[in-house]
């Protein structure tokens, strides 16, 4: 399987989610899949951060060849500052740094590791090999959109396009973050007719990775302590700040399921993102794949293609499968 995951890694940087490291580790540790690139975006770190945390991930993961391409630094149109601020002043505090004291952060890349070409690269890749290429989006859909409106057709080339992202109805979450951070993209994205499969919050807040697998992802090869070593901090954090057992696995879940559907279960839909709304900006619609709705009276209903969105999930697998291939990964070098 050919695979180009873009994201906003986030792994060694203080009270940063490292779910998209260990997104990026099953994609490496699996022997079905190619890897061909990883294109980076802003989110859940700035631009330049996260192209700095892949450079690390897949230097210490012995995987050097595979090339990471700067991409979105702001979302279309919403200001990125009090989401930056946000994020970004978390980190900032002193028990984030006394719990990633012994996390060595990765190297900063010169200039963010060059111009923003990512979307450029998804279009250049896709187009050249029609139908073959699979693209899973866990970050902010800010690089997919340009790739989209660089190249239109980009939708019927792709062989699929996995996205996590969205919160439906997930009580007190007003905003997911990767749809909030750039709802204009998501709409973009999800109304552009591409395969798509939806893993949204609503879905991955019901996974967990506790501390107990941690330490047995730390008796792997470099791949695996790598991701034990950047996720244990944050497992605790995520305790201390959120009364969580264990950490989402957000991203992991969105590769988990391209690479075995049946993790998961889905239903086919229609879906939208809320552009406008004083209190839903941001947030997914869906509705009956056949188009048919009622009482939409006043409403314009767009006429759009349905996709797939997952609905449940089995966390035990989930976790069984993370853990086996990624310790696999270590037996195999």
């Amino acid at each position: 399987m050919r695979l180009i995951i873009d994201c906003d890694p986030g792994n060694t940087v203080p009270a940063s989610d490292v779910d998209d490291g260990l997104a990026l580790g099953l994609a490496l540790a699996d022997p079905a899949v190619t890897l061909e690139a990883v294109t980076v975006v802003a989110g859940n770190t700035a631009r330049d951060v996260g192209v700095a945390v892949a450079r690390d991930l897949l230097d210490r993961a012995g995987a050097a060849q595979v090339p990471v391409f700067p991409g979105a630094a702001a979302p279309l149109v919403e200001d990125p500052a009090p989401w930056r601020a946000d994020l970004d002043g978390r980190r900032d505090t002193e028990r984030a740094r006394d719990l990633w004291r012994d996390v060595p952060p990765a190297t900063p890349v010169e200039d963010g590791g060059g111009p923003p070409v990512a979307a450029a690269e998804i279009v250049r890749r896709v187009a050249a090999a029609p139908g073959e290429i699979h693209l899973v989006a866990v970050g902010p859909l800010t690089n997919v959109a340009h790739a989209l409106q660089l190249r239109p057709a980009l939708a019927a080339e792709l062989a699929s396009l996995t996205i996590m992202g969205g919160a439906f109805a997930v009580p007190g979450l007003l905003q997911e973050l990767n749809f909030g951070y750039d709802p204009e993209a998501a709409h973009i994205v999800l109304t552009s007719g591409a395969p798509i499969t939806l893993v949204p919050y609503d879905v991955t807040g019901r996974t967990s990775l506790t501390p107990a697998d941690v330490e047995r992802l730390a008796a792997g090869g470099p791949l695996a302590r790598y991701l034990a070593d950047t996720t244990r901090p944050w497992v605790r954090w995520v305790a201390e700040a959120r009364g969580l057992p264990g950490c989402h696995l957000h991203d992991p879940l969105a590769v988990a399921v391209l690479l075995d559907p049946s993790l998961a279960t889905r239903r086919h839909v229609r879906v939208d993102v809320e552009l406008r709304g004083t209190l839903t900006r941001g947030r997914p619609i869906a509705w009956d794949a056949s188009g048919h709705v009622q009482r939409a009276t006043g409403l314009r209903v767009p006429d759009i293609d349905a996709i797939d969105v997952l609905d449940g999930v089995d966390n035990d697998r989930l976790v069984a499968y993370l853990i086996e291939t990624l310790l696999g990964a270590g037996s195999r070098t």
